[in-house]
């Protein structure tokens, strides 16, 4: 693998953890606030699906790392 070649899979694999973190969080506020306005409930639900969101963001997080160590792993045992 080149150098270029690194540097761009370094990239995307940043992009992607950037993604997997945002969306459950910004997915979770929005379906929060949305429960929240229906059933007039202050923010209950929105503190619930925050934490579930950031739950969720991590939980990516963690499995996207050990595929990444998982194939590093591989490549070096070739």
């Amino acid at each position: 693998m080149n150098k270029k070649t690194g540097i761009i899979a370094a990239l995307s694999l940043l992009s992607q953890m950037g993604i997997m973190m945002a969306l459950p969080i910004i997915g979770c506020i929005i379906l929060g606030n949305y429960l929240d306005n229906r059933f007039h409930s202050g923010i209950l639900f929105l503190l619930i699906f925050v934490i579930l969101g950031v739950g969720a963001a991590f939980r990516n997080l963690f499995v996207l790392t050990r595929k990444v160590q998982n194939n590093k792993e591989k490549r070096k045992d070739k």
